[in-house]
């Protein structure tokens, strides 16, 4: 079952920047291929829990800790981490 991750372009874009220089495991590379087929057609984003838990994990790693504490500057960041843990609690 594909849940809607509801990021815009942009924010794809910064996703697919955080993962770029980074030796990705399979399951990350059929994600970042969603990702980068759903940017470059303007379409919805659609993926698993498990999916979602990765971009989650993706988020945590790239800003910095766990998101219980810490603090985050840019709006973007801030705005694609509102969006996962929102979809996350949502399949809870």
């Amino acid at each position: 079952m594909k849940i809607h991750v509801p990021l815009s372009g942009r924010e794809m874009s910064i996703l697919l920047e955080w993962r770029s220089e980074i030796l990705n495991w399979p399951d990350e590379k059929r994600i970042l291929n969603t990702i980068t087929e759903a940017h470059a057609n303007n379409e919805d984003l659609y993926l698993t829990p498990f999916q979602i838990g990765v971009v989650r994990e993706w988020c945590e790693q790239e800003l910095g800790n766990h998101y219980g504490g810490g603090m985050v500057i840019n709006m973007e960041e801030h705005s694609i981490l509102n969006k996962i843990l929102l979809v996350n609690k949502k399949m809870k």
